[in-house]
């Protein structure tokens, strides 16, 4: 991965994965590098010829798309890329850092072993198979876990519009489409950190390791947005 600007979207033809991921990359890409900007509308059809795929995966991808807030779709086959926003991104990190740090530490002592394995194991499942949507779901339930059994039903049913918020801005960056396969081994190590952290049962420890792993989501991101290009890999190893 270069810092060079593509010129559009590109054909995803000849790539690798399936079809939906691959356009799901492709758009986020776009987003990001400023070659969908902010408010710009496009349509399916033009989308269509520019990916070199069918019309059906770039419709089931843009729906996803619009689950996850990257794009507003109207009923004329047409979409306008939503806005992205430091302050709103700041703002989001602002109260998670708030609160999950804290949930971690309160959770640290009362862990047992097989607690702290199965955090483990869920690194594993997450990292295992970087490729693709499965990535997105076992990542979050790694950091719901990490709050529990501290996190009461009112802490949950705060943090899910957070987690949902940061997710439309996580899915720009740390895209595991297109990372090649270091990457994986490098986002693994970054959350053993935090499974180290929990199987110290300190509840410093783990406060710290939390807030430093979403300050750097942050700090990647905000870079990312105001470079207008993707981060190199090594930049991204510490997050996610």
């Amino acid at each position: 991965m270069t810092d060079q600007k593509r010129p559009g979207v590109q054909s995803v033809v000849s790539r690798k994965a399936s079809a939906v991921d691959l356009v799901l990359h492709e758009i986020r890409r776009s987003i990001l590098s400023g070659e969908l900007p902010p408010g710009q509308p496009f349509t399916v059809p033009a989308l269509t010829d520019q990916l070199g795929v069918s019309h059906v995966p770039v419709r089931e991808a843009l729906r996803q798309l619009e689950a996850q807030g990257l794009i507003v779709l109207s009923p004329s086959r047409s979409a306008i890329v939503t806005p992205l926003d430091e302050d709103d991104l700041r703002s989001i990190y602002r109260l998670r850092i708030m609160v999950e740090p804290e949930l971690a530490a309160l959770s640290a002592p009362g862990r047992t072993d097989r607690d702290v394995d199965e955090l483990d194991r869920m690194v594993r499942a997450t990292f295992g198979d970087v490729l693709g949507e499965a990535f997105w779901a076992p990542h979050r339930e790694f950091h719901a876990a990490l709050i529990e059994p501290a996190a009461s039903e009112w802490d949950r049913r705060m943090l899910a519009p957070l987690w949902d918020a940061s997710e439309r801005y996580t899915r720009l960056v740390f895209d595991p489409v297109d990372a090649p396969d270091s990457f994986a081994t490098r986002r693994a190590h970054a959350h053993d950190t935090l499974v180290e952290a929990a199987r110290s049962r300190d509840p410093d420890r783990m406060r710290s390791a939390v807030r430093e792993h979403l300050e750097n989501n942050v700090s990647t991101m905000l870079a990312a947005m105001g470079h207008a290009t993707q981060p190199t890999w090594d930049d991204r190893d510490a997050s996610a």
